[in-house]
């Protein structure tokens, strides 16, 4: 890693959400943490981090080092306002993106003949924007057909007419020869001085669909994103930090900003993965291995399975339908359901929640700052869950009436009272985000016996429990701090690099591949890379993978191999290892077809550091604060305890229904079940009916 001054001895994590800026720290050497949460102030996402940064009370000099997950990219995705692009492609091939895998998704939209895909609908490139290119690379890498250089400069003398800001250049199997790609990028750079130019060298791998999606979106975000950085690094220098900035990437791991910069569109969601990487870390260290994790915040909850402390990596990840990108990243899905979710009535008179969102501006009714809509916030303050004046700390105190006077305006047409419609819009919320939980573990056929759920982001622990039961899990986990523990993530990743080639060959002893060979220059690739951001190469953890299937089949699958050098008895061992996978994986295995390995990837990693040791404050004070009247399962309990989670005694259980209250969450126990925080600061609820799996 980079040196620090002696002075700086403090290590940052700060996380950009779509409503709070989250920031953490650590001190390096007594472990102290601290914590401040601000609304995130859209479109100068800087600005809320300098505000979060100075909350934390730390002059910026004694810093050492900042980790950033924002949101800059993927907002600007989703809300399709992203800088305009041209894409350059093989002639012929321009309508990709429009066509992609031929195939719709399954729901309301499925027998609708006037359905566009996405990408038709909204598109990050538009159609007069895209350019065939005259050139061709075979399928073995050889040059068909040279590249028209005098076509190149016409179509830039068109971008710059059109006043484009960033090109794309993807071509037919230029992930086997980029001779073509990189000849056209220094025809833009020459002619279209100061637009930015991205080509498939950020991932140069097999499946043009998503390769060239991948392209895109980076042209898309990459002007967006690396502005923002720009202004995010003056601003701290302005401000007197002197250590180092790094990024949080969707492999799971850090980068430079100089490095993350090749290719911004890699931390489309790195806040998220950023929650991922510290509960990965947590179970390492806990002991509960296998996790299901659950971020919520005011804007949409994000989830993801950890089996046996193992991150969830996958080869692709879409934004939306039809706009696949490959690349190693964490395997982490979201449902539009936060704090700050709509309540509202659907056109066919259905109670729905989210997943429009009020933000961080206006924000809920009972923020008071001229947010009139009912909110899943609105609807935990009229019931109780959430105390007014100790929410966030004491920072922002809540208006009930306001509140109460929002879900009024959709509890009188749905003939209910606004007691009922809160409950109501509580229990939607976390039927919404048990579905999004299932769908990337029951639908896979994880045994949800095996798991706990890990809860987190502020809005996370309200809502736990009750998700937990609805899906039969039996036991809830809540780090501390959850309200900042994605922030506290991002100080746990590691220095990661991945790269990957596609040599589309068979797997065998006698098929002339060097495979040992291939790996090698790989790891030498992703070496020279971790060393410009500072990494010794005596720390460097190299994981490699192999993407394999049966010869005929479209569709690969990534496999994880273990370190050491593939002679030919590795060789067999991994065409056993491809048999053994398809035979788990889909009950079937066909040893009499040839196994082709599409690609092989590398990941180095840099270890950094562990969360921090908890403190606990237990006898300081009376852990009960107060006892108040909290409406739960239809009921309301008018004596409900309110603890301090910071004066909690270790290992003592507190007997639900109970609310357990610091600055920046409460925790929600249900009646037939009890909480226990242990001496690492983890709060565990577990039901004391050992046969209760349902709400």
């Amino acid at each position: 890693m980079a040196n620090s001054d002696a002075t700086r001895s403090w290590w940052v994590g700060v996380d950009v959400g779509g409503t709070f800026t989250d920031v953490i720290a650590m001190h390096r050497e007594t472990g102290e943490t601290r914590d401040h949460k601000v609304l995130t102030t859209r479109g100068q996402l800087e600005k809320g981090v300098l505000a979060a940064l100075k909350g934390l009370e730390i002059p910026l000099g004694e810093i050492a080092e900042i980790v950033h997950g924002h949101t800059s990219g993927i907002n600007a995705v989703l809300s399709r306002q992203g800088a305009p692009v041209a894409l350059l492609a093989t002639e012929g091939h321009r309508d990709l993106l429009d066509i992609g895998r031929m195939d719709r998704e399954f729901g309301p939209h499925f027998y609708d003949p006037t359905w566009l895909r996405p990408h038709q609908e909204r598109p990050v490139a538009q159609r007069r924007h895209r350019y065939g290119i005259r050139e061709r690379i075979g399928w073995d890498g050889q040059e068909v057909v040279p590249l028209d250089e005098a076509q190149v400069r016409a179509v830039a003398g068109k971008i710059r007419e059109a006043g484009i800001e960033s090109v794309a250049v993807c071509f037919l199997n230029s992930y086997l020869n980029q001779a073509h790609e990189q000849q056209a990028a220094a025809i833009l750079r020459e002619e279209l001085p100061g637009v930015y130019i991205q080509t498939s060298q950020i991932y140069p791998v097999t499946k043009e669909h998503e390769r060239t999606v991948t392209v895109a979106l980076d042209a898309y975000v990459g002007p967006i994103v690396t502005t923002y950085l720009n202004r995010l690094e003056g601003a701290l220098e302005a401000a007197g930090f002197g250590g180092t900035l790094w990024m949080m990437t969707m492999n799971g791991g850090v980068g430079s900003v100089a490095e993350t910069s090749k290719a911004p569109v890699f931390q489309l969601v790195s806040g998220p993965v950023g929650g991922v990487a510290g509960a990965v870390d947590l179970a390492r260290a806990s002991g509960d291995r296998n996790l299901l994790t659950m971020d919520m915040g005011g804007t949409s909850t994000d989830v993801a399975a950890i089996r046996d402390a193992t991150t969830p990596m996958t080869d692709t990840w879409a934004v939306e339908f039809g706009l696949t990108m490959t690349m190693p990243v964490v395997d982490v899905g979201s449902v539009g359901s936060g704090a700050g979710s709509i309540v509202h009535i659907d056109s066919v008179g259905t109670l729905r929640v989210g997943p429009e969102s009020a933000g961080s501006v206006p924000g809920p009714a009972c923020y008071g700052r001229g947010g009139e809509r009912p909110t899943l916030t609105d609807a935990c303050v009229v019931l109780g869950i959430l105390q007014p004046d100790l929410f966030a700390g004491g920072a922002l105190t809540l208006d009930v009436e306001r509140a109460r006077a929002a879900l009024k305006t959709v509890a009188e047409p749905l003939g209910m009272t606004v007691e009922e419609l809160a409950d109501g819009a509580y229990r939607l919320a976390c039927s919404d985000v048990a579905g999004s939980i299932r769908s990337i573990s029951t639908y896979r056929g994880l045994d949800l016996r095996d798991f706990g759920l890990l809860a987190f982001g502020s809005a996370g622990p309200m809502i736990a429990h009750q998700v937990a039961r609805e899906m039969g899990v039996d036991k809830v986990v809540v780090p501390q701090a959850p309200g900042e523990f994605s922030a506290f993530g991002l100080l746990t990743s590691d220095l990661r690099v991945s790269t990957a080639r596609s040599p589309m060959t068979v797997l065998s002893v006698d098929g002339g591949t060097d495979w040992e060979g291939m790996f090698t220059e790989l790891e030498e690739q992703v070496a020279a890379s971790l060393d410009t951001q500072g990494a010794a190469k005596e720390d460097i953890v190299f994981e490699r993978a192999i993407f394999a299937m049966y010869s005929g089949q479209t569709w690969d699958n990534r496999l994880d191999i273990e370190p050491g050098e593939i002679d030919d008895v590795r060789v067999k061992q991994l065409v056993g290892q491809v048999h053994d996978f398809y035979q788990q994986r889909y009950g079937f295995s066909a040893e009499e077809l040839p196994i082709i390995i599409t690609t092989v990837e590398v990941t180095g990693r840099a270890p950094r550091a562990t969360l921090p040791k908890h403190t606990s404050h237990a006898g300081e004070g009376d852990p009960v604060l107060r006892r108040a009247a909290v409406r739960l399962d239809g009921v309301t309990h008018a004596d409900t305890p309110v603890y301090s989670r910071e004066l909690l005694p270790v290992d003592q259980p507190v007997a639900g229904p109970a609310l357990i209250v610091e600055d920046y969450a409460t925790t929600v126990v249900h009646a037939d079940s009890s909480a226990t925080q242990d001496a690492a600061g983890i709060l565990r609820i577990v039901s004391d009916r050992k046969d209760d799996h349902s709400a």
